[in-house]
């Protein structure tokens, strides 16, 4: 038996309550009536007001409770002092879901989140599935159900298969507009509100597990519930639907509090392009960008690698494009000396058959050009995908369209028109017959940037995980005695139980101990005070480097102990920690940091002056899979240091991702204990 989705009643009611009804199609309380009745809504609708005793020819009850059928859905459009009572109605009536319009809850100040939080109460006690308050409510074209007040609910409606989720109302409505006037159709549009009960993440799982739609996009501007929003990714990656996702707010206020570099450098924007990467949403800057992306993604195939070909009839937008491409790390190669050749052929001498190949205006007065040169190009191997630029072209239009979707039949590899200042008539032909074409000539490499991003998670989900066995600290590993701090000695010890490489320690409570200490781990040592509380040795004077004798380790001993009580009187001292030095390798910073939306998060990043002063790091949740730190350490913009450099041999980067892999099992193990950890610095030899 199929599986039945929890909000199937919301989204396809059989059956529609408006409480607050209007006879008023201009109101609030009488659009969506208006809209139900003009779509041609298959199910019951039932007007709810006592003042009226019918509604546009309909029976108007004077209670929900009042109607003598069953209601799937309610749209609730009273006053929010009137919410409470409307809303206890429905859960005695046994209504299933609810989409409130009502505004004044806490997006007005303490009384209203008072409010909002019996809302959200009643939901959780009642089972009731509520969507608001302070909601446009959302359209469900597939199934003509109109539950918005919305102008998304104006002209044609059309069904498609994209679906839009906002947290906002007003400007979701204008991406909606926006993607009307690019002919792009919504299936949903769904404004999730005040999100007292489901969320953004609930809403998208839904629309997500819809098999009429293939590409789900959305805006927002935070998560309650993060973990639910990677739980969606990995369901749509499984089905192959793309999410793209335009995500604002950029502020790093939530990080002051942190005790760890990993804490203060994860910013809440840093966390969510990690996060988001990783699980292969892709994130728009703004809502043009979006309505690319997802233009791309409902027209083009996906591409198999990152190798852009570009052909062009304006050499300078070629130039344009292959360096878009090379900043957002997509390949220009070098065509094969087969694909050259051929080029030769076709091309006037004055053109270029280098990539990007100009193909100079003559393809107008010789329409085989554009088209021949386009398929030679696309038979490369080299070759992932292709952008074909051109302008203006009103004279020529309908035999270009032609050209182009003539190539567009004999290849399965992506193909994006970028043609300026274009004939609308000429877009709408492509358009329609399938084909993308975007309005300037970066615009098309970024919209591939995100074909080629997905391609690759898609990639990356399909490869299967290997099971891996979960470990135990064990009694004395790591154990904090109630304390929030460990002791380094704590930490070696824990990273050890977790396969990490830590340097030759023991820990001294005299001087005599630290001189046989420092013999059996050998000379020159580091010399570190054993603190909980203080965790910040260098400013408390508490810590010796490259100390090479047993006089010198005797008289730290005293110094240390002495310097770390004048910094902290009250301060626990177990002794002092005698380590090994290690003097190669290249510094790195990994770190595990319970973020607000997304839970346990592990960061790298490279040492020194990458973290201190240009916050060159990575985030990425829990788990992590090899793909995953792998991707991390690609995408520092210090990883050539890694690679070698100015006679310096490769760092051992497999034994990074081996300490990334293990930070993440022992955030898995010991999600409710670690709120932050940092390795700083982990050298790597």
């Amino acid at each position: 038996m199929a599986h039945v989705h929890s909000l199937e009643p919301f989204f396809r009611p059989g059956s529609i309550a408006i409480l607050g009804a209007s006879e008023d199609f201009v109101k609030i309380s009488g659009r969506p009536l208006k809209f139900l009745l003009d779509k041609g809504y298959r199910g019951k609708v039932f007007p709810v007001n006592p003042k009226y005793e019918k509604v546009a020819g309909l029976p108007c009850y004077p209670t929900v409770t009042a109607i003598p059928e069953p209601v799937d859905l309610a749209i609730v459009a009273v006053p929010a002092a009137a919410v409470l009572e409307a809303l206890d109605q429905c859960v005695a009536k046994g209504v299933r879901s609810a989409v409130v319009f009502s505004s004044g809850f806490g997006e007005m100040g303490e009384e209203g989140r008072v409010l909002e939080r019996r809302v959200a109460e009643l939901a959780r006690r009642s089972g009731l599935r509520l969507c608001g308050p302070n909601t446009l409510g959302f359209v469900n074209t597939f199934d003509r159900v109109m539950a918005t007040f919305s102008q998304a609910g104006e002209g044609e409606t059309p069904p498609g298969p994209i679906a839009f989720v906002t947290q906002s109302g007003a400007f979701g409505t204008a991406i909606f507009a926006l993607a009307r006037q690019r002919g792009l159709s919504f299936g949903y549009f769904v404004n999730s509100g005040n999100e007292a009960d489901l969320e953004f993440a609930d809403l998208l799982d839904y629309v997500v597990a819809d098999p009429r739609v293939r590409v789900i996009s959305g805006y927002i501007e935070g998560l309650k519930d993060g973990r639910k929003l990677l739980a969606v990714a990995d369901r749509a990656l499984e089905l192959g639907k793309p999410i793209v996702i335009v995500k604002v707010g950029r502020s790093t206020a939530g990080a002051r509090a942190a005790l760890s570099h990993t804490g203060s450098l994860a910013g809440s924007d840093r966390v969510y392009s990690g996060v988001f990467r990783q699980k292969g949403i892709i994130r728009a800057a703004q809502e043009e960008e979006l309505l690319d992306l997802v233009s791309a993604f409902s027209l083009c195939s996906l591409p198999e690698g990152r190798g852009l070909g570009i052909v062009t009839q304006s050499g300078g937008a070629g130039v344009l494009m292959a360096d878009r491409a090379e900043e957002i790390g997509l390949s220009v190669p070098e065509l094969a000396e087969e694909t050259k050749s051929a080029l030769r052929d076709v091309i006037p001498a004055f053109g270029s058959v280098k990539n990007p190949v100009d193909v100079t205006a003559q393809f107008i007065a010789d329409p085989a050009l554009l088209r021949t040169s386009l398929e030679v190009v696309l038979r490369d191997p080299r070759v992932d995908a292709a952008i074909f630029y051109l302008g203006l072209m009103e004279r020529f239009a309908d035999r270009v369209v032609a050209n182009l979707l003539e190539v567009k039949q004999k290849t399965s590899k992506p193909l994006i028109v970028a043609w300026a200042a274009a004939p609308e008539a000429a877009l709408r032909a492509l358009r329609e017959a399938g084909m993308c074409a975007l309005p300037s000539a970066t615009r098309a490499v970024n919209a591939l940037r995100g074909l080629v991003e997905y391609a690759e998670a898609r990639r990356r989900s399909e490869s299967a995980r290997g099971g891996r066995k979960t470990l135990d600290w064990g009694r004395g590993a790591g154990s904090a005695e109630g304390r929030r701090v460990l002791t380094v000695g704590e930490s070696l010890q824990l990273l050890s139980r977790y396969g990490i490489k830590v340097a030759r320690a023991r820990l001294s409570q005299s001087a005599s101990e630290a001189v046989q200490a420092a013999a059996e781990i050998g000379y020159p040592v580091a010399l570190k005070v054993e603190s909980p509380e203080i965790r910040h040795k260098t400013e408390a004077k508490a810590l010796r480097l490259d100390v090479s004798g047993p006089d010198e380790v005797a008289r730290g001993f005293d110094e240390l102990v002495t310097s770390a009580r004048r910094y902290a009187p009250a301060a626990a001292i177990h002794g002092i920690l005698v380590q090994e030095m290690v003097r190669e390798g290249t510094e790195v910073i990994v770190g595990l940091h319970r973020d607000a939306q997304f839970g346990p998060v592990v960061m790298v990043g490279l040492g020194g002056i990458f973290v201190e002063v240009l916050g060159d790091v990575a985030f990425r949740a829990v788990p992590l899979t090899h793909a995953d730190a792998e991707e991390m350490l690609g995408e520092l913009r210090g990883a050539r240091v890694l690679e070698g450099v100015r006679g310096r041999p490769p760092a051992d980067v497999p034994s990074v991702i081996e300490v990334l892999l293990a930070i993440s099992r022992l955030a898995e193990d010991r999600s409710q204990e670690v709120a932050e950890l940092d390795i700083n610095p982990l050298l790597v030899l």
